[in-house]
């Protein structure tokens, strides 16, 4: 059975039933014109959305209907954690080809719902609409966050140190290989195909005294110029530093390119970048180690905005930090 055997009403009253919403603080759900909720006091609401095509940011060919699911929620996941926030509710619009079978769709949103099943959040609306060429997905996500633990980009300081969660690499190295159609680490494919976002790592990060926090999903290059940029500020990155994901090296001499490309500008690692005055970050690394396991790596440091933003290499010389992934660049780096 297709999608154009069922209709928008159809496909819909699917998505109901297996979404399944009841919370009392949820006015109006799925079935009405727009969801209405109860908002919570004394928090900020936290606002993201992501939009992913196919072709361009998924291949039906190497990630299940299910896993596709999973991603699209986790990715927004991740920016809710960039800012010390907690995830509360979701709304999801899908362009869908006529001639998708429901079944995908049913396990499309099982991946969905499933996440929102693990990180406590509500799934209360969203869109459907026929598109002729391609799957398209956008979730837009709600969160909440306490005002003294908001961090954005804008909040580095000129002598903290550049930390970042967890390794780097795996995604990018992952998605090389399922695009060159390589059989290897399967360790890296579900980093790429299965993200984590570090939703504890940042909140701990933020009461304990972190700045400027980023998730890495264009890679840690672009993240740093991000942050850089808001926050005035310049950057050195330590090359010998960085937290390089197992199997990242190898991949890299397949690919005939460094592991740091892959580390600096592969992106999609979801990992968070923070930045934390010297006197804190022990006791922010040991804290966030100790409740949560996930390592953090010190790679370099803010400085002053007219010194630039550079990478300091293991010979000592100093190269300029490329910008990194680009939506509408065609270029590679």
């Amino acid at each position: 059975m297709y999608i154009e055997d069922i209709g928008e009403t159809g496909i819909i009253e699917k998505i109901a039933n297996l979404v399944g919403v009841e919370d009392e603080d949820i006015i109006v759900s799925i079935g009405d014109d727009a969801a209405v909720v109860r908002s919570p006091s004394n928090y900020y609401t936290v606002l993201t959305t992501d939009f992913m095509i196919e072709k361009v940011h998924f291949d039906l060919s190497t990630i299940s209907a299910y896993q596709l699911g999973r991603k699209s929620m986790l990715v927004n996941i991740s920016d809710i954690a960039a800012m010390s926030a907690i995830p509360t509710y979701a709304l999801i619009s899908l362009g869908i080809k006529p001639k998708t079978k429901v079944n995908f769709i049913e396990e499309l949103y099982e991946g969905m719902v499933d996440v929102s099943k693990e990180y406590d959040f509500k799934i209360v609306g969203g869109d459907t609409v026929a598109s002729p060429c391609s799957l398209s997905i956008n979730i837009a996500m709600v969160g909440k966050v306490e005002p003294h633990l908001l961090r954005k980009r804008a909040d580095a300081k000129v002598g903290d140190k550049v930390l970042v969660t967890g390794k780097l690499g795996a995604s990018s190295a992952g998605l090389f290989l399922l695009n060159s159609k390589i059989k290897g680490d399967e360790y890296l494919i579900k980093s790429h195909l299965e993200p984590v976002p570090r939703l504890k790592e940042a909140r701990l990060s933020a009461i304990c005294g972190a700045h400027a926090m980023e998730d890495i999903s264009d890679g840690l290059a672009s993240e740093i110029y991000h942050i850089c940029n808001a926050s005035r500020v310049g950057a050195v990155i330590h090359e010998e530093s960085l937290p390089i994901a197992n199997g990242v090296k190898g991949v890299a001499e397949i690919a005939k390119k460094p592991s740091e490309y892959f580390v600096l500008y592969g992106g999609e690692d979801y990992e968070i970048v923070l930045t934390v005055g010297l006197e804190k970050m022990e006791k922010l690394i040991h804290r966030v180690y100790s409740e949560t396991g996930t390592t953090l790596t010190l790679v370099g440091e803010i400085i002053d905005e007219q010194k630039g933003v550079y990478v300091l290499k293991k010979d000592g010389s100093k190269r300029p930090l490329t910008k990194g992934y680009d939506h509408f660049r065609k270029e590679e780096l």
